[in-house]
């Protein structure tokens, strides 16, 4: 690929894309390691049921696809074109730019208020709609978490509604690290961040130490197993299903002992009467729903009678 200050190098490529039958793909991805040793991706057409969330995702079209240069193309080219007509499969062939592929998103992600009354602003704008009280600046890196969707709006919803002075929170499953940094902008005095992605743990200490909160700020790189229990106020799990429901008998050893405050998010709203369940199953209660586009944020009440 072209990079910065090489101005000698086409940066228009090639995007090659064929379309075997399923029954083909097999015989398709041996071929492409031939004509084009460089990489690939494809779609396969199998329903997959992805690790990260309980919604399947439905089958596409079965292709290849590859990304040429145009100056060492020719060869490639003719390659595939041969190849794919004496088999039958379409060929559809266009034009692309070159791009820092790693930061392009950026110009979609806007400022974004959160809870009425904070924002959370990219790193690279200089300005913010909200004072620098009720600011927090972000830079995700490649780590999941900007406030964009809705399970992560809705976690801040619910952390901007508690009183979070002098309080510990623990954020598993930290990603970007926007709902543990965001507690801290709240007042929290201690937050603990667990995140098992050394780029996201990464991504944490960045965002903590540009908004003044590492001295409040603990960076986990792991999972709950790599903290001892201690008795938090507030737990943060944007997670998933599974995740929640299989940890939640050793997340009880991570809370206050009178009226800790769990935030449980990542959860479709077809799930409600099992986190329901879950959550009696453990003698507390739910104290709060939201939903937004079907899928649910939950806040939890421990050790405190219902109000």
């Amino acid at each position: 690929m072209p990079w910065a200050g090489n101005e000698s190098l086409d940066l228009r490529y090639w995007c090659v894309t064929w379309y075997p039958q399923a029954e083909d793909m097999a015989d398709a991805l041996a071929l492409v390691t031939l004509w084009c040793p460089g990489g690939f991706e494809y779609e396969d057409g199998a329903m997959l049921a992805p690790l990260f969330t309980d919604i399947p995702r439905e089958p596409g079209r079965p292709f290849v696809r590859v990304y040429l240069a145009m100056d060492q193309a020719t060869d490639a080219k003719e390659a595939i074109f041969k190849g794919c007509g004496e088999r039958g499969w379409p060929v559809h062939t266009e034009t692309v730019d070159s791009q820092d592929w790693a930061n392009a998103w950026k110009s979609y992600w806007k400022p974004q208020e959160v809870a009425s009354d904070y924002a959370i602003v990219p790193l690279w704008y200089e300005n913010s709609p909200k004072d620098l009280a009720h600011t927090l600046w972000l830079d995700p890196g490649m780590a999941f978490g900007t406030g964009t969707h809705p399970t992560t709006r809705m976690c801040l919803n619910a952390l901007a509604k508690l009183d979070l002075t002098n309080q510990t929170v623990l954020d598993l499953g930290a990603g970007s690290g926007i709902l543990g940094l965001f507690a801290g902008l709240l007042g929290a005095r201690q937050v603990v961040l667990v995140e098992p992605d050394p780029v996201a743990v990464a991504a944490i200490r960045h965002n903590a130490a540009f908004n003044s909160l590492g001295d409040r700020v603990v960076v986990v790189l792991g999972t709950l197993e790599a903290l001892k229990p201690f008795g938090f106020d507030i737990l943060c799990l944007n997670l998933i299903w599974d995740i929640i429901q299989t940890e939640w008998g050793r997340i009880q050893n991570y809370l206050a002992s009178a009226g800790a405050t769990l935030i449980l998010s990542g959860l479709l709203k077809a799930r409600r009467q099992e986190i329901t369940r879950l959550v009696e199953s453990t003698g507390q209660h739910i104290s709060g729903v939201e939903e937004d586009a079907g899928w649910l944020a939950v806040t939890v009440r421990h050790g405190s009678p219902r109000g």
